[in-house]
């Protein structure tokens, strides 16, 4: 099965099928693929096909005070999956401790975590951070196509 990408909303559209998406360029969903990319020389194509990806919220805005709720029902549809949370919000939604990168198995899913891969994410500009996220991702991609 396909590991899931978790992030928290898209500013630019509520669509399911929108939700780290690649395009346009500097959004979450680019910035991920760049990094994937960089990594494995995957393409756009690859990085979008490769995950399943969702948002916590399918609204252009983030409200803090829908993202448990979210997260709950959400849970049940995970159970056995490898996911890979984006930022402190959403793994705070689904109530894990910080832990970065190593997986933490918890209420039946193996749990990953980044910082949310926005522009404003400091940890990224580390080239080391950046090769690391690249490493959980291509890590991950190759897993979902060998399952």
């Amino acid at each position: 099965m396909k590991t899931v990408l978790i992030g928290m909303n898209n500013p630019l559209s509520g669509a399911r099928n929108h939700a780290l998406y690649p395009w346009p360029p500097n959004c979450t969903g680019w910035r991920l693929w760049k990094m994937l990319e960089e990594r494995c020389g995957a393409t756009e194509k690859q990085y979008a096909d490769g995950f399943e990806r969702i948002n916590l919220i399918n609204s252009l805005n983030w409200r803090k005070a829908e993202a448990r709720p979210a997260a709950e029902r959400l849970l049940p549809q995970l159970e056995g999956r490898v996911v890979v949370v984006l930022g402190a919000a959403v793994r705070d939604a689904f109530r894990l401790p910080p832990v970065l990168v190593k997986p933490v198995v918890d209420r039946g899913v193996t749990w990953r975590q980044l910082p949310h891969p926005s522009g404003r994410c400091r940890w990224y500009n580390d080239p080391r951070h950046r090769k690391i996220a690249g490493l959980l991702l291509e890590e991950e991609l190759v897993r979902g196509r060998e399952a």
